[in-house]
């Protein structure tokens, strides 16, 4: 695929040009919103700001859905099914972290700068450059700014927005804010659970051998973290967070945990989940307590194959770019895209490192490649009118 002719369009040319002039205006409303915190279930004060922006655009249809998401329409020149880009708004850092954005020479540190404030800020970007070009696409472009991304927000916001809009367009464009050459259209599946032992407890000395809570869920994991699941396809299980009891010389009446489990297939995801809910069933049993299980994340596995059409247009505007492409799984926005049978991709804008850490950066220098490369691509899906 080729796309020097879409490159060389004098509408296009001026769009790739207002964004090379207008690098540090970009910045600016990446630092803004970084610093509107936006923890996972707590984003309406982001959202507020970005709807606001949205509106500015002059964005067609903007609103603020039943999940949260801020969302607006681009409208084309008609003709055929539009073309869906979202960003996630939320962040992995709770309310009180100290979100303020500090400049080292070319970097910008700060939580959450780079997933997903800078990407968030390349989208409003893409719509001015577009603006600003004159540039009109065929199909309507369906913009979101989501919720619900990481952790236990279990794609939220996500899930909704391609509810509502599979029907009309033929693509979605996931925007992730680091490794600029990467290309994800492989989405990674997993389910969550939170497990709730019970059993009677008592005092430690006087109640003794009463069961314990603890000492079931201990099992449990023991037993969990001897299973062996299989590296191709890449399958992985984590008990990512324990609780439980409440003095040292009680026996614990309830514990429970926090269960992650992976695969970019769905059979051995499923198989994965029937022997870990074997094993909590068996220990609970043989603990004398009971267990109680609450599916707290479902995000769907699903792929498109690396010559679909949608992966080699984006192969092609990273080949006009300069970039060299690399693919790999992940679990992304882009999964509850692939879910449904809705063809999608999730790419990126700069580089950085350090994401989900206090110490968070990303390069400011790669931007303005990484927006042209969310408007190439979202044109060229799209079609150029």
């Amino acid at each position: 695929m080729d796309l020097t002719g879409l490159t060389l369009e004098p509408a296009v040319v001026k769009a790739l040009r207002w964004i090379d002039t207008h690098v540090e205006p970009i910045v600016e409303e990446a630092i803004r919103i970084c610093e509107i915190p936006a923890p996972t279930f707590e984003e309406a004060e982001r959202a507020a700001y970005v709807k606001g922006r949205f509106a500015q655009l002059a964005l067609a249809d903007v609103t603020i859905d039943r999940a949260g998401n801020v969302r607006g329409r681009r409208p084309g020149a008609g003709g055929g099914l539009g073309v869906a880009v979202g960003a996630h708004l939320d962040t992995v850092f709770p309310k009180g972290t100290d979100v303020r954005v500090k400049r080292d020479g070319s970097r910008l540190l700060a939580p959450g700068i780079g997933d997903n404030s800078v990407a968030v800020a390349s989208l409003l970007a893409m719509v001015e450059a577009l603006d600003a070009g004159g540039v009109r696409t065929v199909g309507d472009l369906y913009l979101t700014c989501n919720t619900g991304e990481e952790g236990l927000g279990d794609l939220k916001g996500m899930k909704v927005f391609v509810a509502d809009v599979k029907d009309r367009v033929k693509a979605l464009v996931a925007l992730e804010g680091m490794k600029i050459n990467r290309i994800i259209h492989t989405a990674v599946g997993s389910r969550r659970y939170k497990i709730t032992f019970t059993a009677r407890g008592g005092h430690s000395w006087g109640h003794f051998p009463s069961p314990s809570a603890i000492h079931i869920l201990g099992r449990a994991i023991a037993d969990i973290s001897r299973l062996e699941v299989p590296s191709d396809p890449k399958t992985t299980y984590n008990v990512g967070v324990v609780h439980g009891g409440t003095t040292v010389n009680t026996i614990a009446s309830q514990a429970e945990m926090l269960v992650d489990m992976r695969s970019v297939d769905i059979r051995s995801l499923a198989d994965l989940e029937r022997r870990i809910l074997g094993i909590i069933e068996r220990t609970a049993k043989e603990g004398d307590g009971k267990a109680t299980l609450d599916l707290v994340g479902d995000r769907p596995a699903g792929s498109i194959p690396g010559n679909h059409p949608v992966v080699e247009t984006c192969k092609a505007v990273h080949r006009a770019l300069g970039l060299q492409t690399f693919t790999e799984a992940s679990s992304t926005d882009v999964n509850a895209a692939l879910g449904v049978g809705l063809p999608g991709v999730c790419i990126s804008i700069t580089e950085g490192a350090n994401e989900h850490r206090l110490d968070e950066y990303i390069e400011t220098g790669p931007i303005p490649t990484g927006i042209k490369n969310v408007l190439l691509a979202t044109v060229a899906l799209a079609g150029k009118a």
